[in-house]
């Protein structure tokens, strides 16, 4: 099987291309739109492209059989402040790959990551949510996620590919750049192990679900067999965890006292309670997650 992988240097996208590279024995390609500061990934096929370029589209997906789609810029806290860019950015990218597919009559699967936490309608019962609940994002990054969705949902009923829309929740695992927005756990102990403050956006109180990389990663092995022409599945831990936990968790594995800055102003207009039900994954996919919330942040602080 030729594997692709879009967004191959993002937080999810490495570790996913990693772990490909390590366990793969058939071809993956990486598709790299900047080069600089960065070489080669050994045993990987490179393609050096912009998804905005539908040259380079049918560059990337010419062969593959599975895709896996992680491009994607900005996040819940900061796609608003230029929709129109966020759509340029985000959706015309995997428009334009659905088109070469279309052109190439290959028919990949596509596995897209998409939102647990973004998409969906906020409620207030604390009911775990459900692949057919009722989604509202919002966020431009959150209507971006779910719109591709639909493209993809759209692309399969039509016969182009086939599609696993992946809904995945709040995922953790390695170490981020302390100026990062999105990825509470990395950015908080990599400025933990450095002994700086943690920023924290929006309400400390808002609920999120937390799954490791590794998990995750178990989890695309899984959808890259197609079960049905279009599938949604939520990938999560089913436990809700708030930021004030999270820190006072990670303050707990650290064994001193953390110092937190709290910034209300951005993200002030995200849910505030997201836990996802994973029921659909362990029926159809055999999959649940392994790695709990402490296990996970003490492996990063290993590192």
């Amino acid at each position: 099987m030729n594997i692709g992988i879009t967004g191959s240097r993002g937080f999810i996208g490495a570790y996913l291309s990693r772990r490909l590279l390590a366990k793969h024995s058939g071809p993956v390609r990486l598709l790299v739109r900047n080069t600089l500061g960065h070489g080669s990934v050994d045993g990987a096929e490179m393609v050096h492209g912009d998804l905005c370029s539908t040259t380079d589209c049918d560059r990337f997906a010419a062969g593959l059989h599975l895709i896996y789609y992680l491009a994607h810029t900005n996040s819940p806290v900061n796609s608003d402040r230029d929709q129109a860019t966020d759509v340029m950015m985000n959706q015309v990218p995997l428009l334009n790959l659905i088109a070469a597919v279309e052109r190439l009559g290959t028919k990949p699967h596509i596995v897209y990551f998409s939102s647990g936490g973004a998409v969906y309608a906020p409620k207030h019962d604390n009911i775990r949510y459900r692949e057919t609940d009722a989604c509202a994002p919002l966020s431009s990054y959150g209507i971006q996620k779910l719109a591709a969705e639909h493209y993809l949902r759209l692309a399969a009923h039509k016969g182009r590919l086939t599609a696993t829309v992946l809904r995945v929740g709040n995922a953790y695992g390695t170490l981020l750049p302390q100026h990062r927005m999105q990825g509470l756990i990395g950015v908080a102990v990599n400025s933990v192990l450095h002994n700086r403050p943690v920023r924290a956006f929006g309400n400390p109180g808002n609920v999120r679900d937390y799954i490791h990389l590794e998990d995750l990663c178990n989890m695309a092995d899984r959808a890259a067999i197609p079960s049905r022409p279009f599938n949604i599945v939520n990938v999560g831990s089913g436990s809700g965890h708030s930021v004030t936990d999270v820190l006072r968790l990670i303050e707990d594995c650290y064994g001193v006292p953390v110092e937190i800055q709290t910034d209300v102003s951005c993200g002030q207009w995200l849910a505030d309670w997201v836990v996802l039900d994973t029921t659909k994954a362990e029926q159809e996919f055999g999959w649940s997650a392994a790695i709990d919330l402490r296990s996970g942040i003490l492996g990063m602080m290993a590192e």
